[in-house]
């Protein structure tokens, strides 16, 4: 972000606190028409997971007090768990945790009441109404209903046609569920449908993934276009055509995505998700169709023969407006067999600070090459990217081997080398040939990474020259390099909610007068 941009957000937000907090902003709030209770409540769709709703019944605390911190914010996910342990205990905490919130911010707070998650909120408290209301006293549900009022009046009011992403589609959800309960909530229906339009034209790409590239944000922007269109159906209002052109549309972007596993490949702040959720989203999406084999314009590839997968990201962080988790991962891959991953990218942390966001964005997070100890394109203090790259792909298909080529040239500025990467996977899945080729005259330093998924077992043989993957299920799976020396250092995963230690394996040498080349080999063991 340059200088000129923070003192506009700076002078902005100092604005917003003149404006929005003071008393008579409050009671303009405030005044209107307000109901005693919610007459429309559809239910959330989406499944939970019940063992941290009971960690939460039970007064556990995370060891990351990021978690602790984002708990009253991410309503929806925390509101769901309880619903899956289904008690009157789980209603009661319910209404709890919203209590607390009305207690420290029911009056307007430049965080709690951004757009994104105002809307996030209002369609949670309604979703989740029908669940936590029975046990809740009438002065509580008075309370609710006029706080909703309240944040949902001043959500209509600061709707932005700049919000962009998955916190826009947000907004204009809770938008349209109160819309879809309060009396003057026509006129707001008809803005948020507008400003969906708008946005799905300029986000979904031809081929059917987010400009954001991450597959996280695709997932969450399909669930949320879903239940809009359901909800609004229920209501017995046409849904725009354009929400069910979306999510036809995100639907096979979506699968390309996913592991054997369930979960999703880790590019562009993505994290595996639940299986289950995933799940529940395509089904309810009800779009039918193989899982597509690439994504063009969005810049992925998928290579799939046997029990063996790959997924490439061919094509350069997303543009500087969607950046703000975009990664410096250029031609990185990650490799599964059946429902195990073996090669694996770092992940993200979204609610770190700028130095861990910087950190598992960096091109040296994720399994591919770096130069120098230098990314492929530069990124931020506030961990986001800037600038891009130009890539090249091309694949094809010879007597059932899946071939892949790419290129970028993201060094060339600044080292006078492009990075060409072929993959070869065999027909029967049982063998991934790579190759890596820098291509410029001048020496230079250089790394190429594996990093490993934690359940992988790792240990070097042969000199050093081959790295025996073990996976838990006893699988057994060879990296080997023509020539150069292997090295195993410690790494970090952040695939899931909490992150934890692995391995990667790294290869280090300095590129030659000629055309470096760097030839490898993942091969499953044959059993004797």
């Amino acid at each position: 972000m340059n200088q000129a941009a923070k003192i506009i957000g700076k002078v902005r937000r100092g604005v917003q606190n003149v404006a929005y907090g003071n008393k008579l902003y409050q009671k303009f709030l405030a005044a209107g028409e307000t109901p005693m209770r919610l007459h429309f409540a559809p239910p959330d769709p989406w499944p939970g997971d019940a063992s941290a709703g009971m960690a939460l019944l039970s007064e556990q605390r995370s060891m990351f007090p990021v978690v602790e911190e984002a708990t009253l914010r991410n309503t929806s996910t925390t509101l769901r768990n309880l619903r899956a342990v289904g008690t009157d205990a789980a209603r009661e905490m319910c209404a709890r945790l919203i209590d607390r919130w009305l207690e420290q911010f029911d009056g307007w707070d430049k965080d709690e009441w951004l757009p994104e998650h105002l809307g996030a909120r209002i369609a949670a408290w309604i979703g989740f109404y029908d669940f936590y209301a029975p046990v809740a006293s009438s002065d509580f549900v008075q309370r609710l209903v006029t706080s909703l009022h309240r944040q949902w009046k001043h959500l209509e009011r600061t709707m932005s046609p700049s919000l962009k992403g998955v916190e826009a589609v947000q907004a204009a959800r809770g938008l349209i569920y109160g819309g879809l309960n309060f009396p003057e909530g026509d006129n707001a229906l008809g803005f948020a449908c507008d400003l969906l339009q708008r946005q799905l034209a300029a986000e979904i790409l031809a081929d059917g993934g987010h400009v954001s590239r991450n597959p996280s944000a695709q997932m969450r922007m399909l669930a949320h276009l879903v239940d809009i269109q359901n909800v609004l159906t229920m209501a017995g209002i046409a849904p725009p055509p354009s929400i069910g052109t979306s999510v036809t549309s995100l639907v096979p972007g979506l699968k390309l995505f996913r592991h054997g596993d369930g979960g999703l490949a880790l590019f562009h702040g993505s994290a595996e998700e639940v299986p289950l959720m995933i799940d529940a989203i395509l089904t309810q999406a009800v779009i039918r169709g193989r899982v597509v084999r690439r994504l063009p314009e969005t810049g992925y590839e998928r290579l799939q023969a046997g029990r063996s997968l790959l997924i490439a990201d061919a094509a350069s962080p997303p543009p500087r407006a969607y950046g703000t988790e975009g990664h410096a991962g250029l031609l990185s891959f990650e490799f599964s067999s059946g429902r195990e991953r073996l090669i694996v990218n770092c992940g993200s942390a979204p609610h770190a600070s700028a130095e861990w966001r910087s950190a598992c964005a960096a091109t040296a997070a994720h399994s591919t090459l770096t130069v120098a100890d230098t990314n492929a394109c530069e990124i931020d203090g506030d961990g986001s990217i800037a600038g891009s790259v130009m890539t090249s792909t091309h694949r094809f298909e010879q007597n059932g081997a899946h071939y892949l080529e790419m290129a970028h040239n993201g060094y060339y500025a600044r080292f006078g080398l492009t990075h060409t990467r072929a993959f070869q996977l065999s027909a029967d899945g049982d063998t991934l040939l790579g190759r890596d080729a820098l291509q410029g005259k001048k020496a230079r330093p250089y790394t190429l990474r594996w990093h490993l998924h934690p359940t992988v077992q790792v240990s070097l043989s042969q000199g050093g020259q081959t790295a025996l993957l073990r996976t838990p299920s006893g699988a057994g799976w060879k990296l080997r390099v023509e020539k150069g020396q292997l090295g195993l250092e410690s790494s970090i995963y952040c695939g899931g909610a909490v992150p934890r230690r692995t391995m990667q394996v790294k290869l280090t040498d300095v590129t030659s007068s000629d055309d470096t080349v760097v030839t490898w080999t993942l091969a499953r063991e044959r059993k004797a």
